[in-house]
């Protein structure tokens, strides 16, 4: 057994002085608390113990071994279940386990050629709008494209008459789980603060819609093939799990939240990403004009493994959970030589566990090729974590994939994108965005620069 606590930063005030940085910039500060102090580290804030693991096998250990004796950190979880409820990203034990197969279902690769379709028709109505030639911030575009997409998958609605509340409920309740998560102090929701009217206003709007759109679909006896027409019919068949319907609300609530903001914050930093790599962007608009101008469908996936590589790299450099959400002991255990008391946060951050040059050599070269058949193989265990791993892995990591790939070979069947603005700094947002936005321009595609290939 090694000392009492592995190494890391220490004040002598009981972390007083370290609050205030990791509040401001978690991510940057778990990246300095990396480089100076190792994979495995101790601070001290305040009366939380908080352990940084970024070790694969220490990983596997949090995630997967001991998983049973940790649970989210719940003041975390407390914000995130204002609007998710007991959905599966907060749910814990039994609940989680009750959950789990209702929703499953709906993640069924049976059905992705007609979420494929969704995904298309979707992302090229919203191409139909651009303006070729004119800067605009693609982060939020892809952020009200994800919103779109979401809410035809699980809708099978257009919610354009709603996306703005939508979009503003969500960021309220994103910025009530930045602040409270870090907070030491968490203020009562019915206090008349701004931000907790802003809270209040923003469930409303959720409820209002989710609600509404779960009645209609039960008072028109029709199940629909959306996820949540198959939701209710996986309810349905398993009346002996008893789920009820404020459970499916978050469930629903759940998928549209989860759905829709990690996915749009990682076609962002696609975008940035080809922009930057001009060898990478030639052979993904080489390998997409090979399916000439027709929209892509599910079964063109094989046919577009490069997209798919540039996928993957991105998002090891770029992960939008660039922060899984931490875990607290429930118990004394043991890890890496130490003893983490009952009540510790392990903290577990995939941007700094990607960008580890002992799991990816050169670790800041864009190198869709990491992911090549044959190579993908060599990537350790545990150290790439987009979707997390163990038994709590995104439910939907398949379809996130698949989505993003589909949108970007509809994207640049028509357009290429050009920064129009300096290299953005990342920003730790719940999810990590680029700070201020991503302006670009959509620069059109004209005969002499693809393949002539038949639709």
């Amino acid at each position: 057994m090694n000392g009492k606590y592995p190494p890391g930063p220490r004040d002598g005030l009981f972390g007083i002085t370290l609050h205030g940085p990791m509040r401001r910039d978690p991510l940057g500060f778990a990246v300095r608390v990396a480089r100076e102090y190792g994979d495995f580290a101790f601070v001290r804030l305040g009366w939380v113990r908080l352990y940084f693991v970024h070790r694969p096998e220490l990983i596997r250990d949090v995630l997967v071994a001991k998983a049973r004796s940790f649970r989210k950190v719940t003041r975390q979880m407390r914000a995130l279940r204002k609007i998710e409820g007991d959905g599966l990203v907060v749910a814990e034990g039994p609940t989680w386990a009750r959950h789990r197969p209702v929703v499953q279902g709906s993640f069924h690769p049976r059905h992705f050629a007609r979420y494929a379709d969704a995904v298309v028709a979707c992302t090229r109505r919203r191409l139909d709008r651009w303006r070729p030639g004119e800067p605009f911030d693609i982060a939020t575009e892809m952020n009200e494209l994800a919103l779109e997409i979401i809410a035809r998958l699980v809708f099978n609605e257009d919610v354009a008459d709603w996306a703005a509340a939508l979009r503003d409920a969500v960021h309220a309740f994103r910025q009530a789980m930045q602040g409270e998560g870090g907070s030491p102090v968490v203020l009562p929701d019915w206090l008349p603060l701004p931000s907790k009217v802003r809270e209040r206003r923003a469930l409303r709007i959720v409820d209002h819609l989710i609600w509404k759109l779960i009645r209609d679909r039960q008072a028109s006896g029709t199940g629909g093939d959306d996820m949540l027409g198959q939701i209710l019919a996986a309810v349905a068949d398993r009346p002996g799990l008893g789920i009820t319907a404020r459970e499916i609300r978050d469930e629903i609530a759940t998928l549209f939240v989860a759905g829709h903001d990690t996915t749009s914050a990682a076609l962002a930093w696609l975008w940035f990403a080809l922009s930057q790599h001009p060898e990478a962007e030639r052979r993904v608009l080489q390998e997409v004009d090979l399916l000439g101008t027709r929209p892509v469908r599910h079964a063109d996936l094989p046919r577009l493994k490069y997209v798919e590589m540039v996928v993957k790299e991105s998002m090891r450099l770029y992960p939008a959970t660039a922060f899984l959400f931490g875990r607290e002991a429930l118990e004394d255990v043991e890890l890496g030589g130490y003893t983490l008391r009952r009540g510790s946060w392990v903290f577990i951050s995939p941007y700094v566990v990607q960008r580890d040059a002992r799991n990816f050599p050169d670790p800041e070269v864009f190198d869709p090729e990491r992911f090549a058949p044959g190579r993908a193989d060599q990537i350790p265990p545990y150290s790439y974590l987009v979707f997390g791993a163990g038994p709590r892995t995104c439910i939907g990591n398949a379809l996130a994939t698949t989505e993003l790939v589909l949108v970007a070979a509809t994207v640049l069947q028509r357009y290429r994108l050009a920064l129009d603005q300096p290299p953005p700094e990342a920003e730790m947002e719940v999810v990590l965005r680029p700070k201020g936005g991503l302006r670009m321009r959509a620069e059109v595609r004209s005969g002499h620069d693809r393949l002539a290939v038949p639709a």
